[in-house]
């Protein structure tokens, strides 16, 4: 009967296993070959590392170089590329492509074999492969002979390509030496040689991290620095496509490359160099990097964020909006080079105002890189962080604050390439964010301060502030987040059954500590204060609840937890072995991958369903053994090495990151891991430190981006996570199981712990690996602070925390409590169980069980189990996360190609107008044509230039061609007409006033048409038709003396003297003659014609009876006067001068022939 329910069993195994294709087949494989998810992953590796290699020097344009060819090829690193550094973060990779390789591979001819083989024999000969994971012994160059030169030279060969290597790895920290961070004698030498005898002399880095390159400087003749970082498995096909401009480079630094390490803040007292390895005090404080170089204008070799391209780039910050939740920039970026393609990466930076808190001259907040771009192609990147971000942690309030001031936004593509975009006003302090205050320092110490500092600054910066668009920010609108602690009482709650007779543990009398100081560790031990015990006591619903029960609902997790053993827990939340156990655990050890850096323990597999889940290292892969032979059997499990951290974040690519983390999933779904012990995301505070190149960045944001896209691409793939690592502060090898930092709370938090806030806020890892060292006191895996109140109490983890292999200085019973959840790789569960109960609280223990049980019931292991207990079980907690916008954001438009086309018509049609036409054209039109022209020429030949502006220098020069109708006007006869008038109207006061005003101005416009040289032919028309208008209009002012003496003899008369009819006409003729004299515009010719008229009614008049046939006339010729009048007579006026006559007469004529003729030539 029990061999047929296993048949069965089996048997319904076999068919879920067939109808289930999630459930994963892990791939040690019996098949040797190179698989399809190999070649994928290895060409993926490549093109990853060609986004993160940087350009840093390129004299000459030497580089890219020709795609073929003859090259010498010198340097270690060319017949020994480091992949990878060594220890944990190494890979266990089935080949590596040197840069030897990566050229013969391109079609290049290599001319210096002989030297390269040399060095080959010479380094294998001397332990350069030897030393494992730990690493190998430094190996130094052989001298490059004459002779080899020559060889090397030959056919005219001119470009050298001389690759510089380094590597470092866990457990050591390097050393401003020769041969390390300084080159060593014979590298220097073999430059000289080479950098003398050949044209183009191109150094390449094959370094993890920093170095001093005084030397490029130094040594005449090297051309181009490029740093191809540690690239991975093939690196050395990847440098090739960029060195030949196949790929353009557009990696940035993410670290500070300073002049010298003295520059460094930490240099003195780093690691080993005071002799002190026991006791590090972060006196650099809040100032590492590029806030420490930027803030005490240090100049850098090379600034954060710093990396050319074959191509250049314009950015154009277009839009910046500001409110109390974001601020974003809106950054044009245009590939204006004209032969290569590109990416450029835009990084938004802020400056904070000093107050109660001092502030870096610049801190990183958003950046993002463009798709690649052609030559005169664009793409805006709207880029965008939390406003809130700009914030400080005070410690005196236990808060971050906003401090009242000017917030100062800049954009560029480096530290020190940025413009000023926009200016914030905070019009009083906000606090942003109420915590509480956790890392407390276990001593003083002074801190650098930048009072006395005047920082980094260039030319024209305070004029950009000046002249910057300016916001308003009201304190009142930024809303205060409370996020501190809910488990800051460090109290814990025991599940236990109605039956149990466990008893709160007596803390008081039963006191535990962390380790007493020994050997390397000189830190006092420290009391683990006593907190508070609550007892739950839970009904028992089921016996021997199984964690598929739990998954199912059947019983609670509190059940569960009442149910299990002090024993059971004790192995729960303790590893096992490197790699597995020696002692075959029957049920469990198919989850076993050989190679693996452990696992948890599979004792429960069958009795509590309970699966081991596997831990394999990182972080530029996964590290497994590549084969091995079991029962006869070879076995295979090829991976691939990826770039290292380094190299990845310096794409500045969240995709590029994405990508890599989803690959490395894949692979642990093949092999059968749960948890990937990476990515390591400490700064890089020292370039010394012996695992940078594991770390990202000198830069949080950096490392918290990085690090949160790699999670995110991991845990694509449900069931698997990532655990982040090493929390917190691990910045030195040298000593790293016992060194204690000194740091101040807000370094912490603003340096050390932000980009693990970063990636736990918005990826969700499954995991977090403390680390060896002590922070103020206190070591990493025994801080209740660091493990619960930060990660869980403020951030919101979910998931496991577990120590490092050994856990430094930490005790594991203290890690219970601490929310250190796991202990690797084991050997705790007897001292945890002895405790339990003693010194420890049940509940501690229970709460470390239920964290490593909620991971393993999201995993791929527990799936596989419900299937072969024939329970669908549903995993993927870990596929949810929150996202980046959670700190910043981006969005990238389509490229888009400025259209010149139109633009480029227009001025081919305006290139054929010839000078002569313009000179036909008025002045101003001319002008502006030209102007139009010259502006439309320069936008054709401006690859920066957008479509806006295009389009807008497009209707202006079509306009202006337009305007070229605007003929000059003939000016010809309106010169004569003036200087005609000018001779002969001289007298104004010869006129009556009316019409000389009228004249006056037709005259002044007439002159102003004739200085304006922008007038048109109508206006000219107009000004002569208006002048001769006006003198034709012109009266002179009549002589009225005759009219008005006449005038008085007619008043003089009798009206009884003379019969009515002809007193009549006289009245008549008087009236107009006195209207006459009152007119003021009558001309001559009108005051005489009065003056007949008046003169004929005198000389009319008659008396009804003497004088019928005589006249007034003849009366007045002789002298007769009849009774009653009183005029004794009427003189003659003076004669009116007819000189006048005759002149109007001459130009009347003379007008009518040149109206005429402009009539004619108009027609």
């Amino acid at each position: 009967m029990k061999k047929t329910c296993k048949r069965v069993l089996a048997t319904s195994m076999s068919m879920a296993l067939a109808v289930t294709s999630a459930i994963p087949a892990f791939a040690k494989t019996i098949d040797g070959s190179i698989s399809s998810r190999e070649e994928r992953n290895a060409e993926l590796s490549m093109n990853l590392a060609t986004q993160g290699m940087v350009l840093l020097e390129n004299e000459n344009n030497v580089l890219p170089m020709a795609k073929s060819g003859n090259i010498a090829l010198f340097g270690k690193g060319a017949v020994a590329t480091v992949k990878g550094g060594t220890g944990s973060g190494d890979v266990n990779q089935r080949s590596v492509v040197t840069v030897w390789d990566g050229f013969k591979n391109a079609g290049y001819n290599v001319t210096s074999e002989s030297w390269l083989s040399e060095y080959e024999t010479y380094f294998d000969e001397n332990g350069g492969n030897g030393g494992g994971m730990w690493g190998a012994p430094f190996v130094d160059e052989t001298e490059i002979t004459d002779a080899q030169i020559e060889e090397a030279k030959v056919n005219g060969t001119d470009t050298v390509v001389y690759v510089i290597a380094r590597n470092s790895g866990e457990g050591r920290d390097r050393t401003n030496t020769t041969g390390d961070y300084q080159l060593s004698d014979i590298e220097r030498a073999n430059l000289e040689k080479v950098a003398a005898n050949f044209e183009n002399a191109i150094v390449v880095l094959n370094v993890g991290g920093v170095i001093d390159t005084k030397f490029f400087n130094e040594i005449e003749g090297l051309d181009s620095l490029f740093l191809m970082s540690q690239a991975g498995m093939r690196g050395g096909d990847a440098v090739v496509k960029v060195l030949n401009g196949e790929v353009s480079p557009s990696g940035k630094l993410t670290d500070t490359w300073a002049v010298n390490y003295e520059d460094y803040p930490s240099s003195e007292t780093f690691s080993s160099n005071d002799g002190n390895i026991t006791q590090e005090d972060y006196t650099d404080d809040i100032y590492v990097g590029y806030r420490y170089f930027d803030t005490f204008n240090v100049t850098p070799a090379y600034e954060f964020g710093y990396g050319l391209s074959y191509t250049d780039f314009n950015l154009d910050v277009t839009d910046v909006t500001v409110d109390a939740e974001n601020v974003t920039v809106d950054v044009r970026v245009t590939n204006v080079g004209t032969e290569y393609s590109g990416k450029e990466v835009v990084e938004v930076y802020f400056s904070a105002p000093d107050g109660e808190l001092e502030k870096p001259y610049q801190e990183l907040a958003a950046y993002e890189k463009t798709d690649e771009l052609k030559p005169g192609e664009s793409q805006t990147l709207t880029v965008s962080y939390k406003t809130t971000e700009m914030s400080s942690y005070s410690q005196d309030r236990a808060a971050y604050i906003m401090e009242a001031g000017d917030y100062v936004v800049r954009v560029g593509n480096s530290s020190r390439n940025t413009s000023v975009a926009g200016v914030i006003t905070l019009d009083t302090t906000a606090t942003t964010e109420q915590l509480s205050n956790q890392m407390v320092q276990d001593e003083e110490i002074d801190i650098l301060s930048n009072s006395d500092a005047a920082p980094y600054t260039y030319d024209g910066e305070a004029e950009e502030i000046a002249a910057a668009e300016r916001f308003t920010l009201n304190a009142a609108a930024i809303k205060t987040e409370n996020n501190a602690s809910e488990y800051d009482d460090e109290s814990v709650t025991t599940y236990v059954y109605p039956d149990s007779d466990y008893e709160a543990v007596d803390q008081e009398a039963n006191p535990r500590y962390t380790r007493n100081p020994s050997g390397n560790n000189t830190t006092p031990s420290q009391l683990i204060e006593p907190y508070e015990e609550n007892i739950v006591v839970v009904e028992k619903t089921l016996d021997n609840p199984t964690l598929l029960d739990v998954y199912q609902g059947k019983v609670s997790m509190e059940e569960f937890l009442a149910s299990l053993s002090i024993e059971e827990m004790s192995y729960i939340v303790e590893g096992i072995g490197w790699g597995g156990s020696s002692t075959p655990i029957i049920g469990a050890q198919s989850n076993s991958v050989r190679g693996a850096a452990g696992e948890t323990t599979g004792r429960y597999y069958e009795t509590r369903t309970i699966p081991n889940i596997v831990l394999a290292d990182g972080p530029a892969g996964i590290r497994i053994t590549q084969s091995y032979t079991q029962n006869g059997t070879t076995y295979y499990q090829y991976c691939t090495a990826f770039p290292i951290g380094t190299l990845i974040a310096q794409s500045w690519d969240k995709d590029v990151a994405e990508e890599f983390g989803n690959a490395i999933g894949e692979e642990m779904v093949e092999m059968g891991v749960t948890m990937w012990l990476a990515p390591g995301m400490n700064i890089h505070r020292n370039p010394l430190c012996g695992r940078n190149f594991e770390y990202y960045s000198e830069d949080p944001l950096v490392a918290g981006v990085t690090a949160a896209a790699t999670t995110i691409g991991v845990q694509s793939h449900e069931g698997i996570g990532v655990t982040i690592k090493h929390y917190a502060g691990n910045n030195q090898e040298n000593n790293r199981n016992a060194v204690n930092n000194t740091i101040s709370e807000r370094a912490l938090r603003e340096i050390y712990l932000k980009g693990f806030e970063v990636a736990v806020k918005t990826s969700n890892p499954m995991g977090i690996m403390t680390s060896y060292n002590l922070n103020n006191g206190m070591p990493a895996a025994d801080d209740y602070d660091l493990c619960t109140d930060l990660a869980r109490g403020e951030w919101g983890f979910n998931g496991l925390i577990m120590t490092d292999w050994g856990g430094g200085q930490s005790t594991p019973v203290n890690s219970m409590h601490a929310g250190n959840d796991l202990i690797m790789p084991g050997g705790s569960s007897a001292s945890i169980a002895a405790a339990t109960g003693v010194t420890l609280p049940l509940g501690d223990l229970q709460k470390a069980t239920r964290n490593v049980l909620n991971v393993i019931m999201d995993s791929t292991q527990f799936k596989k189990i419900g299937v072969e207990n024939g329970v669908e079980v549903e995993i993927g907690a870990f596929t949810q996360h929150a996202g980046l916008d959670e700190f910043l954001s981006s969005a990238k438009s389509a490229v888009s190609t400025v259209n010149k086309v139109a633009l480029s018509i227009a001025v081919e049609v305006a290139n054929n107008v010839s000078e002569e036409e313009l000179a036909k054209v008025v002045p101003a039109v001319a002008n502006e044509f030209n102007a139009a022209l010259e502006e439309a020429k320069a936008l054709l030949a401006d690859a920066a230039a957008s479509q806006e502006a295009v389009d807008a220098a497009f209707n202006r020069l079509a306009n202006a061609i337009q305007m070229l109708d605007f003929i000059k006007g003939d000016k010809t006869d309106l010169r004569k007409l003036v200087e005609l008038v000018g001779k002969n109207v001289k007298d104004e006061t010869l006129y009556i006033s009316a019409t000389w005003s009228v004249f006056a101005s037709a005259l002044e416009t007439a002159n102003s048409v004739l200085v304006n040289e922008n007038v048109m032919q109508d206006e000219v028309n107009d000004a002569y038709d208006g002048l001769a208008k006006a003198y034709f209009g012109l009266r002179l002012v009549p002589n009225k003396d005759m009219l008005n003496e006449l005038i008085n003899k007619a008043n003089g008369l009798n009206a009884a003297n003379y019969s009515a009819s002809t007193w009549s006409v006289l009245s008549e003729a008087l009236e107009k003659a006195n209207m006459a004299i009152a007119n003021e515009y009558a001309s001559q010719e009108e005051v005489d014609a009065a003056y007949e008229t008046l003169n004929s009614a005198i000389v009319g008049l008659t008396t009804d009876s003497e004088m019928t046939n005589s006249t007034v006339d003849e009366s007045i010729t002789n002298g007769i006067v009849k009774a009653g009048d009183t005029t004794a007579g009427i003189k003659t006026g003076d004669s009116v001068d007819l000189e006048y006559s005759l002149v109007s007469l001459a130009l009347a004529s003379i007008l009518l022939v040149i109206n005429k003729k402009r009539k004619y030539q108009n027609n």
